[in-house]
C-alpha cells in the first residue's frame, strides 16, 4: 500500500468509520497533477465498496445531479477538485451535507505546485489522536485565561488581553456525529478575542494569500497591530495591495484582525508549504485573519455590518503563552 493510499484508507476507516455497506460517490477531475493522483488512489481504495465515480468536467451537470439525487441515505461523497465544483450558489459540500450525506472534500488542488505534492500527501497522515489531545488542552486554556502572548523573532511580541470566544476544533474525530463533512487536510483549533480591540504588538509574517487566492511566501516581515487593527508593516508591495483593498472596501476603513488560529498539522510547516491557503492554515504554527468577515463568529458584529474579507496571514512565531502556560517553545508545540 502506498503512503497516499494508507492515508486515504485511514480517512475512510478511522476518521469516517465507513462500514462495508456504505455507498461511495467519487466526483473528481484530473485537471491538475494532485487531483489526478488523489482521484486515482481513491478509486483503488473504494473499489471493494458499492460506488460510482464521475469525472466532473466530462459529463453534463444533469448527470451529476442525477447521481446525487439517487444516492442511498447516509452515503459518502468524495470531492476531488482542481478548483471547486459548483452547481448552485452554494458549495457542493454544503448541499450534500444538508441532504444528509457524509463528505470528504479536497478543493483548489491546482493552486499547489507539483513540488508540493509530497507535502500535501504528508498533510493527510492520520494524526487525529494528537489533534484531539492538543485541542482539548488548548480549549481549556483559552476558556480559563484572558491573556495570550505571542513572541516572534527580533524581540517582537503580540499580546491579546481579552476573554476568548468559544474555540472551534477541526480534529477529524467524528465519533459523535453521524453526518459529517470536512475539508482536508485537517488539524486546527481557532478562536478570536471577545474584545477585538484588545490586541496590540507585532508579529512576524512569512506568507499571505494574494488577490489570486494563492499564498505568497517570502522573507518574514513585521506586522504591527494596534487596538486590533494592522497599522504598519515592512513587507512586500503585494501585502500592501491586500491591506489597501480591505481598507477601501470594508465599512470601518481599517484592517481588522479577527481569527486567532493554531494549526496542528505536522505534515506541513514553515519549510513544507502549500500554496492553497485554506489547506496551509492547518500547518503546525499560528495564523490570523484580516478583515471583518468570519463565518463562525459572524453574529458578533451584527447583520448591519458588511463583512467582506477573511484573509489569513501565516506567522513565524517562537514562543506562545496562554495565560502562564507555555504552549509553544522555539516554534514547536509543547502539548
Amino acid at each position: 500500500m502506498s503512503q497516499l493510499q494508507e492515508h486515504l484508507h485511514n480517512i475512510l476507516h478511522r476518521n469516517y468509520r465507513i462500514n462495508k455497506d456504505c455507498f461511495i460517490l467519487l466526483i473528481y477531475d484530473t485537471e491538475s497533477s494532485l487531483a489526478k493522483l488523489l482521484s486515482e488512489t481513491y478509486q483503488q481504495e473504494i473499489k471493494s465498496h458499492q460506488h460510482k465515480a464521475i469525472n466532473f468536467p466530462t459529463v453534463a451537470e444533469s448527470v451529476v445531479e442525477e447521481a446525487i439525487a439517487s444516492l442511498p441515505a447516509h452515503s459518502l461523497v468524495i470531492l476531488v477538485q482542481s478548483l471547486s465544483f459548483r452547481m448552485t450558489k452554494h458549495r457542493l459540500r454544503a448541499d450534500l451535507f444538508r441532504a444528509g450525506h457524509m463528505v470528504i472534500e479536497h478543493a483548489r488542488l491546482a493552486l499547489n505546485t507539483d513540488d508540493q505534492i509530497q507535502n500535501y500527501i504528508d498533510s493527510l497522515q492520520y494524526d487525529t489522536p494528537y489533534y484531539v489531545q492538543a485541542t482539548t488542552v488548548m480549549e481549556k486554556l483559552l476558556q480559563e485565561n484572558t491573556q495570550l502572548r505571542i513572541e516572534s523573532g527580533h524581540d517582537l511580541v503580540l499580546e491579546i488581553d481579552s476573554p476568548f470566544e468559544k474555540p472551534l476544533k477541526n480534529t477529524g474525530d467524528f465519533s459523535d456525529n453521524p453526518i459529517v463533512a470536512a475539508g482536508f487536510p485537517i488539524g486546527e483549533i481557532f478562536t478570536e478575542a471577545k474584545e477585538l480591540e484588545k490586541m496590540n504588538g507585532s508579529v512576524l509574517v512569512f506568507g499571505f494569500p494574494t488577490l489570486e487566492h494563492k499564498t505568497h511566501f517570502c522573507e518574514p516581515f513585521e506586522v504591527k497591530i494596534k487596538d486590533g487593527c494592522v497599522i504598519a508593516h515592512n513587507g512586500p508591495a503585494l501585502f500592501e495591495d491586500i491591506l489597501q483593498r480591505i481598507k477601501t472596501e470594508e465599512v470601518n476603513g481599517a484592517v481588522q484582525v479577527r481569527e486567532i488560529g493554531f494549526g496542528l498539522n505536522r505534515g506541513i510547516g514553515f519549510e513544507k508549504t502549500l500554496h492553497e491557503p485554506t489547506a496551509f492554515e492547518r500547518f503546525a504554527g499560528m495564523h490570523f485573519s484580516l478583515g471583518l468577515k468570519h463565518a463562525m463568529y459572524a453574529k458578533k458584529l451584527g447583520r448591519k455590518v458588511y463583512q467582506k474579507y477573511h484573509i489569513d496571514i501565516f506567522c513565524k512565531v517562537k514562543n506562545v503563552f496562554i495565560g502562564d502556560t507555555q504552549v509553544m517553545k522555539e516554534g514547536k508545540y509543547m502539548i
